[in-house]
């Protein structure tokens, strides 16, 4: 008799890959596609992919207590997962990209949760297309005037042994994880084709240049959809604000003892701020 199919690899089974120009991209797509309810689109950090969500896709599905269940769909963005190698000239492409993926799956106006790298990726799709985001939820957002450990980044791009994965896992969870080396070994298997490693780099490099670029202070007076913020306070990778730099208007939720991976780290805390905003 088989054994039961994990989580990831239920996910993984009934991920779509879409066709389109800059394409392709791969997409975890799941819920009703009911157009009584807005979707939420899920961007993951840098060197994640859609299953970065894996424990949080279901629980947004179904959605607030009263709210019916809505359409969910975690993204693999360029470069990562099973969506195209090429990765566009810079993060404001990126969000072009996205867009573009929202097209050919059908997403007109969406809700946006970004982590991280997708975090900044969801700020500029805000700014570049404010028509198709009504609501946002960052999570260890980049580019809002934290600085962001690029050494830190850079060693995963160069990680060849297991022992150097499990020492950036620790860091991503400001400890280790129960589950440390099933990441290990993942994050490991996503680098073992060389073919894989080029795009991140160039991504990575972008990345950079578009966080030196911006300013140090984050401008809030620029218009921006209703979002909150969500944070680890025990996150070194992308440190999170003073609440005195986020205005009033904005809620900032710091979590006491989590890392850069609030998502999965405290999952069930996050799914409840995300599904209680987003209903």
């Amino acid at each position: 008799m088989a054994s039961p199919a994990s989580e990831p690899e239920r996910l993984l089974a009934g991920r779509r890959v879409l066709r389109f120009a800059g394409g392709p991209g791969a997409v975890v797509d799941r819920g009703p596609a009911d157009l009584g309810t807005v979707p939420l689109v899920l961007l993951h950090g840098f060197g994640g992919d859609a299953l970065s969500w894996q424990f949080n896709i279901q629980a947004l599905v179904k959605g607030a207590a009263g709210f019916p269940s809505r359409r969910v769909l975690a993204v693999d963005l360029p470069g990562h997962g099973a969506s195209t190698l090429d990765v566009p000239s810079g993060l404001g492409g990126v969000a072009d990209w996205v867009v573009r993926l929202m097209d050919a799956a059908g997403v007109g106006r969406a809700d946006i949760v970004g982590h991280s790298m997708g975090g900044r990726v969801s700020l500029l799709l805000a700014q570049r297309h404010p028509e198709r985001v009504r609501r946002m939820s960052l999570i260890a957002c980049a580019g809002l005037g934290s600085r962001v450990d690029a050494t830190f980044l850079r060693a995963l791009c160069d990680m060849e042994t297991l022992d150097q994965a499990r020492a950036l896992i620790d860091r991503l969870f400001a400890g280790a994880p129960p589950n440390r080396d099933v990441l290990a070994r993942a994050f490991l298997n996503r680098l073992a084709d060389p073919g894989a490693r080029a795009p991140l780099i160039r991504l990575l490099d972008r990345l950079i240049a578009d966080i030196h670029a911006a300013p140090p202070q984050f401008d809030w007076t620029q218009p921006l959809p209703p979002l909150q913020l969500i944070w680890g306070e025990a996150d070194d990778i992308v440190p999170p604000p003073d609440f005195g730099a986020v205005p009033p208007t904005i809620t900032l939720h710091r979590l006491p003892g989590v890392g850069h991976m609030p998502q999965a780290q405290a999952a069930t805390q996050v799914n409840a701020l995300l599904t209680e905003f987003h209903a």
